[in-house]
């Protein structure tokens, strides 16, 4: 589901919530309290599932309706192609210093907190500024992943604690950005790293918007589409996923996701609309 409608659907909440300090029919149940509230928490996640559940089987269908191309006969338009990355001008992944053509990264901390501890996000980023091309036994065509969607099944993670070493590239890493490996007392914290790259030669599912497109280098590798790109299209709704998995494989996730977004979704606003009804008395 798109951030928009994800946004007005939590507005929709809130406004409920506000409404129920108002009206005499909620204020029936405020001495209901949590339960209530947690019902209509219940009821804007079910909406929110529901609508997300049909983004994917929407994206799934898409998927299944434009056929694979071949790069050299592309054309304007939505396209999906499968080729390998290209080997040129590749950037240097931050944890496990492969060259690659894409990568993303994730640092997380342990926080311990009685029964709420969790891992928490203390440092992400990735080079989707950064193109790179891919090719088939036809050509070679430029993707600039700006915006897209990344799916990568098999990340690098490395977790670390008091009694691991890190690797010393990963500390320089994380000292750039002055963060500390250890704690107050001196103590290393437990830290997960997590790497999701594009190899040279790994072979990639490209979903996108082929558009007319200058070349980021002076001098594109052998076979290149002149002035070319696949990138993500101009309206909000247009797709643009870049995965190392099969399209099968693609198709049979977001028909997972479609399908417990879509039926979780509806019986849990299914549940939570009894309920609600139950505690204002209405059942």
């Amino acid at each position: 589901m798109k951030t928009f409608g994800t946004v007005k659907l939590l507005a929709f909440s809130t406004l409920l919530f506000w409404l129920s300090n108002l009206t005499p029919v909620f204020a029936y149940a405020r001495d209901q309290g949590q339960p209530l509230f947690m019902c209509v928490v219940g009821l804007a996640v079910g909406v929110i599932a529901f609508f997300w559940g049909f983004a994917q089987l929407r994206t799934k269908r898409l998927m299944e309706d434009i056929p694979t191309s071949t790069i050299r006969a592309i054309a304007p338009g939505l396209v999906e192609i499968t080729g390998q990355v290209v080997d040129w001008q590749l950037k240097e992944a931050p944890f496990t210093l492969k060259p690659c053509g894409y990568f993303e990264y994730e640092v997380e901390q342990y926080v311990s907190s009685g029964k709420n501890s969790h891992w928490e996000t203390i440092l992400k980023g990735d080079s989707k500024t950064h193109s790179f091309y891919v090719k088939d036994d036809t050509g070679t065509v430029l993707v600039k992943p700006w915006d897209s969607k990344v799916i990568i099944s098999d990340p690098y993670v490395l977790k670390t604690g008091t009694f691991t070493d890190v690797p010393q590239n990963i500390v320089d890493f994380l000292q750039q950005r002055n963060i500390s490996i250890r704690g107050f007392f001196g103590f290393e914290k437990t830290l997960r790293f997590t790497e999701r790259h594009f190899l040279p030669g790994q072979t990639l599912f490209v979903m996108g918007t082929c558009e007319q497109s200058p070349s980021p280098v002076a001098i594109p590798p052998e076979g290149a589409l002149k002035d070319i790109a696949i990138e993500k299209g101009s309206r909000s709704g247009d797709l643009f996923i870049l995965s190392d998995e099969s399209q099968k494989q693609l198709e049979s996730s977001f028909a997972t996701q479609a399908f417990f977004g879509i039926f979780g979704g509806l019986t849990l606003i299914g549940g939570c609309l009894w309920a609600i009804l139950h505690l204002l008395g209405y059942m």
